[in-house]
């Protein structure tokens, strides 16, 4: 699936345009009748009981998921993004067994979507002008790393390739299922490290979305002794806290090397570097449990637990994960922890 040559590559990062009347594929001008897509699918919305929830902004604004939409042209949705959406969605009701067979760039499409229709948002707050605490996302360096998200996601319409990496990590756990869907459901985006993790049901996915699979490939091995393991939403969290505080301890040592296509060949290549006077640095910043413990807390609050509880007597972070034998942890859906 590919656009004919009138829909040049474009970016709203380029010119920050936010202001929702131009595709955010194409940059064509939207019929905003017809043209706005939703950014979580009606039936998980209605399944969920989610119409009447609402995700909070950096600013503090909250924004019903109902009226998380994205403007995305005819072209751009017949291009593959409608595609993208069915596929995703079909998957996503059935359950953890069946999502093993979602292919992983859709699935990190996927993700990229959700991410991107929030920062949507997040955008539109930050040019507004009214409040500093999220003017970060203008500076160069998030630009850059939105607009790669941006031109990943756009593999879902036209032939984008990395070559010799995975831009990101992403995780597929089993989470215990509850009856009540407001428990049933539960999303995490950490703007600021670009990290993200959604659970629906049994299937718990999270996913540092531009860590160029670096936590895949150093920490794989520790991730898969929670395979078979059904996860307690408070330990699916505590996964999701370590995930993103190691995104923030990622060093900024790579560069991407970007091959646009041309008439000889359609596809976009994207190249990681590592520029010479920054090989020897170590690809992630010093872990500091205290830094960690804020973030654990702010995951934790939710079930009730107090900043006081977050270090053990003998100043280490609480874990839900691991017993001091580096044996797995295993609770039942009400947090009882299964013996044995």
């Amino acid at each position: 699936m590919s656009f004919t040559p009138i829909h040049p590559i474009y970016s709203p990062y380029d010119q920050l345009d936010f202001a929702g009347d131009k595709c955010f594929f194409t940059g064509q001008p939207i019929d905003p009748r017809t043209d706005l897509l939703p950014v979580f699918p009606e039936w998980l919305q209605q399944r969920y009981g989610l119409a009447d929830k609402t995700i909070t902004l950096m600013t503090g604004k909250k924004v019903a998921y109902s009226d998380l939409k994205l403007p995305v042209s005819a072209d751009a949705r017949k291009a593959g993004i409608d595609y993208l959406q069915r596929a995703v969605g079909d998957l996503l009701g059935a359950g953890f067994e069946a999502f093993k067979w979602m292919k992983p760039a859709m699935l990190y499409q996927w993700l990229c979507w959700v991410y991107q229709g929030i920062l949507y948002y997040e955008m539109q707050e930050v040019l507004a002008g009214k409040n500093m605490r999220n003017a970060f996302l203008l500076q160069e360096g998030y630009l850059q790393r939105f607009k790669l998200l941006h031109l990943a996601l756009s593999g879902a319409m036209r032939p984008i390739e990395f070559l010799n990496f995975d831009p990101g990590s992403v995780f597929v756990l089993q989470s215990h299922a509850y009856d009540d869907a407001r428990a049933a459901y539960d999303l995490k985006v950490s703007t600021n490290t670009l990290c993200m993790s959604i659970r629906i049901g049994e299937l718990g996915i999270m996913a540092s979305l531009l860590d160029n699979g670096a936590q895949m490939s150093f920490f794989e091995p520790y991730f898969r002794k929670f395979d078979g393991v059904v996860l307690h939403p408070i330990q699916f969290d505590e996964l999701f806290a370590k995930i993103s505080y190691k995104s923030w301890l990622m060093n900024p040592v790579f560069d991407y090397g970007i091959a646009w296509p041309d008439e000889e060949d359609p596809t976009t290549f994207i190249t990681l570097k590592i520029q010479d006077e920054q090989k020897p640095e170590e690809a992630f910043r010093p872990w500091e449990d205290q830094v960690y413990g804020t973030v654990l807390q702010s995951y934790l609050l939710p079930y009730g637990f107090p900043a006081e509880a977050i270090f053990n007597k003998n100043g280490s972070v609480i874990t839900f994960l691991e017993d001091n034998r580096g044996e797995v942890r295993r609770f039942d859906p009400m947090f009882v922890e299964i013996q044995g």
